[in-house]
């Protein structure tokens, strides 16, 4: 069976999106998300995306991270699915809303970039590392944030698997450029590597920010793939930056 697929980047966070919505995909997604993401024996990517209906929503991201596990929420995900389903016209409205392993999240288009509502984390909860104390905080996905200088320098491979697999968290580094504007590195569960963007990472970072060091909204961050941007509209917290088509194709399965 020959299956169309787009492969979309989040500023440097790559998704393989299919549209799902007559459950081609209905077994082993695990296995699937597996071979399709391997970047030398498949298409190659961080995740896979289906796209599929949901009852009270305008469509259901059934996201599996690059080792299969999953279903989880992922925040550039997330922004690739709504550029997708804008894109193809799965949704023709200017604000679209889905379902993720997390619950609800509104998505549109805002000058240009896609951004997409987080859900609020839980109380953020810090811990000593060591000498250093560092944070935790769940944006839909367990997060570790530890601010760090020089992090262009950092060997992330150093401590990071083992951080990772201890408190089951992707480990955030964060150094400071300027007020509300902050350089950020991340490693990734699932993915197990560092990848070149993380949304829920940067708003976990963002919110981190702004009750531990005092920075106000809206808070930049600078990862190696692109810019994102993390605002506090009232109560709500809105992710955003670039999403870009990088190719078309079909694959035989």
């Amino acid at each position: 069976m020959d299956v169309k697929f787009w492969k979309v980047e989040a500023a440097g966070n790559d998704f393989i999106l299919m549209d799902n919505r007559k459950l081609l995909f209905k077994d082993d997604l695990s296995g699937w998300a597996v071979r399709l993401t391997n970047r030398r024996l498949g298409i190659g990517a961080d995740g896979l995306i289906l796209i599929e209906n949901h009852p009270e929503a305008d469509f259901f991201m059934n996201y599996r991270n690059a080792d299969g596990s999953g279903p989880v929420m992922c925040g550039n995900g997330g922004r690739a699915s709504l550029f997708f389903v804008f894109q193809t016209g799965i949704c023709r409205k200017q604000e679209c809303r889905f379902i993720a392993s997390d619950g609800g999240h509104l998505g549109r288009i805002d000058a240009g970039q896609i951004a997409l509502t987080i859900n609020q984390p839980g109380k953020i909860e810090s811990m000593q590392l060591g000498k250093e104390t560092v944070y935790l905080v769940d944006t839909g996905v367990p997060h570790m944030i530890r601010f760090q200088d020089n992090i262009d320098e950092l060997d992330i491979y150093k401590e990071s698997p083992g951080l990772r697999q201890k408190y089951n968290a992707n480990i955030n580094y964060l150094e400071r450029l300027s007020d509300s504007r902050w350089k950020i590195r991340t490693y990734e569960r699932g993915v197990e590597d560092e990848t070149l963007a993380c949304g829920t990472g940067a708003t976990a970072s963002a919110v981190t920010i702004n009750a531990v060091i005092g920075d106000s909204f809206p808070i930049r961050l600078d990862a190696r793939g692109g810019e994102l941007h993390i605002d506090k509209i009232g109560d709500i917290l809105w992710l955003s930056g670039p999403v870009r088509k990088v190719f078309e194709g079909i694959i035989s399965i």
